[in-house]
């Protein structure tokens, strides 16, 4: 087990973790030579559209999951309409932290966008 976590295919580790570039941000602060602000905009828009798409994706399957659920519950019974109810419920509880988080990664991806045109 100690040589597989020390190595991939006889290279040591450290190597291939090297060549991993360390993030998607240019190096040069968005500003690439020729065009400084049109670059970093780019950059940013395009890192604004990603958590967008994620939030309306997720608010659309929670939204349509809940509304079949609720169209089965006027003709279940009394213990049917408590587990349509706990099955919303379970939807909202698995579902609704990864939207907040995509809400909350698009806000601060249009406040950096925002900051990098006011510079």
């Amino acid at each position: 087990m100690r040589s597989v976590v020390r190595g991939v295919a006889g290279i040591p580790y450290s190597t291939i973790r090297s060549g991993m570039p360390r993030s998607g941000w240019p190096k040069s602060g968005g500003r690439e030579a020729g065009r400084p602000r049109q670059a970093g905009a780019i950059a940013l828009l395009t890192a604004l559209i990603g958590p967008l798409l994620a939030t309306s994706v997720l608010g659309a399957l929670i939204l349509h999951l809940l509304a079949g659920l609720a169209a089965r519950l006027p003709t279940s019974d009394a213990l049917g309409a408590l587990s349509v109810m706990a099955g919303m419920a379970m939807v909202l509880v698995t579902l609704l932290p990864f939207a907040l988080l995509s809400v909350r990664r698009a806000h601060r991806a249009w406040a950096d966008m925002q900051a990098a045109l006011r510079r």
